[in-house]
């Protein structure tokens, strides 16, 4: 009696059971299943309405993914999501019921809706029936976002002259990011205005390169990402100067300037023939325009600076004051110095005229100096040029000799022209015709003489009657020494047979 009641006690507990499981409740541990009767064997199949689509949102945006199906019948639709970057399947929704805890996330139907889209939310997305064979929609979602950007490289690099720098950043974002490199300050070392890649480097550097460097990430989606970095370099002083020639007369005022940099900020001295001018204290903030050092050591003799403009000011010069002025400036990376020559001698003549003359036998030559100081003589040397393409070359044989013209400027003359610049003219003559010379000058002021000029060719005219002219004093020349050919050889003939006379006797 007892084992017929146990028998009957476990088919009922196997009968809750399978009607348990076709009714969709509870399995054996108390879980749900989505998956029982998820399909009707026994109706038309489902027919997908819509078909397989690759949607593209920006980040934020909303997006919906259709599975309009027909003939559902008694199975359930399926959406389940296939991560885009690899990963397990999720299951979204079942039957028109959402199952996934993502409140973003919303199910009406056989339509699937994200809103506020994320990276996270690209992928495939399956409508899916659980059928013999089964029967599947695709759907590809990309989620587009503006860049991001990120410096690999330290933010501040400090190297010295002549190092490597290599500046690194790495960017993110849907679709991948261009990287482009620029300089705040203007131009790239190489000359570009941009670079294109996730690096740059920086050979050999020096000042030039000195600056802060941007990486600028951009794909078109919101605003282009930047990351900086600064490059500083260190390195020994480097000197130039605005004139290596300033000229001048008592009584005036002049400025003699050195354009110092270095890094660190090198301190700078002036000299005067080799004796050092006396210290005086400079503002060591020299990076700004604003930053402005003035220190007077007596009332002659000024120093100051603008930035890297180093100034040494002379007031009422005098003679002692004429020389050789040297800017030297130090830092921890080494010692430079340039030289500025303090004159009151005039300027070397500078020509003017056309090399082409006018005249036959005549040219007017002109020039132009600079004195402060009025020119009282110059000095012209002229000489036939070696030789001359409107000329028979085999004439000149010999380097012609240097004709010098000295010539005094009237005093009333100079004392008139108040003003550096001069501009002045003399006139060759008895020059050949159709002839190239090469002239030189110098001018003198009460300092001194002016170096010697720059040589300086010109020709006198070179038209057909002077062509005539010329060919004329060459046929002449030339009938000339054929003439006295003609002596040589007689004479020649005549003492040969003389000698023979000679021996016969």
């Amino acid at each position: 009696m007892e084992g017929a009641l146990l028998c009957f006690a476990v088919l009922t507990l196997l009968l809750q059971l399978s009607e348990g499981a076709a009714k969709g409740y509870t399995d054996y541990f108390g879980q749900y299943d989505y998956y029982s009767n998820y399909y009707d064997k026994d109706g038309e199949p489902p027919t997908f309405l819509a078909r397989s689509q690759t949607f593209t949102v920006e980040i934020g945006q909303s997006v919906i993914i259709p599975c309009d199906v027909e003939n559902t019948g008694s199975n359930k639709l399926i959406i389940k999501k296939l991560p885009a970057r690899g990963g397990s399947e999720k299951l979204l929704a079942v039957g028109g019921a959402k199952v996934t805890t993502d409140r973003r996330i919303l199910v009406d139907g056989s339509r699937l809706t994200i809103t506020h889209a994320l990276p996270r939310d690209a992928g495939t997305f399956l409508c899916h029936f659980d059928l013999e064979p089964p029967l599947q929609l695709r759907h590809t979602l990309d989620v587009q976002s503006a860049p991001s950007v990120k410096s690999l490289s330290p933010p501040e690099q400090v190297v010295k002259k002549g190092e490597e720098v290599v500046l690194q950043c790495k960017a993110h974002g849907n679709p991948t990011p261009i990287i482009r490199w620029s300089r705040q300050e203007g131009f790239m070392p190489s000359g570009k205005t941009t670079e294109q890649g996730q690096n740059v480097t920086l050979t050999d550097v020096d000042r030039h390169v000195d600056g802060t460097y941007l990486c600028t990430a951009d794909n078109g989606i919101g605003e282009p990402a930047s990351a900086r970095m600064v490059v500083t370099v260190e390195y020994p002083p480097e000197i130039s100067t605005e004139k290596d020639v300033v000229r001048s007369t008592e009584a005036e005022t002049v400025e003699l300037v050195c354009l110092v940099h270095g890094r660190p900020v090198p301190t700078v001295g002036w000299t005067h023939d080799g004796a050092a001018l006396p210290d005086t204290h400079m503002d060591s903030e020299v990076d700004t325009l604003q930053d402005y050092a003035h220190d007077v050591y007596d009332a002659h003799t000024t120093q100051s600076h603008v930035s890297h403009r180093h100034t040494l000011t002379i007031q009422n010069l005098t003679d002692a004051d004429f020389g050789l002025y040297m800017c030297i400036a130090e830092n921890s990376h080494g010692v430079s110095n340039a030289s500025i020559q303090l004159t009151g001698l005039p300027m070397p003549p500078m020509f003017t005229s056309s090399p082409n003359g006018e005249e036959s036998h005549r040219y007017t030559l002109t020039w132009g100096t600079e004195s402060l100081s009025p020119i009282t003589d110059f000095v012209i040397k002229v000489r036939k040029s070696l030789t001359s393409p409107w000329q028979n070359t085999t004439i000149v044989t010999t380097p012609a000799t240097w004709k010098v013209v000295t010539r005094t400027v009237d005093p009333s003359l100079a004392q008139e022209k108040n003003h550096p610049h001069y501009t002045m003219d003399f006139t060759l003559a008895e020059l050949e015709v159709a002839t190239d010379y090469t002239v030189m000058a110098k001018v003198k002021n009460k300092y001194g003489w002016s170096p010697l000029s720059e040589q300086f060719v010109f020709s006198t005219k070179k038209g057909n009657e002077a062509m005539a002219v010329l060919q004329s004093t060459n046929d002449a020349t030339a009938a000339s020494s054929a003439s006295l050919s003609r002596l040589v050889v007689i004479a020649s003939v005549f003492c040969a047979l003389w000698r023979r006379r000679c021996s016969w006797i």
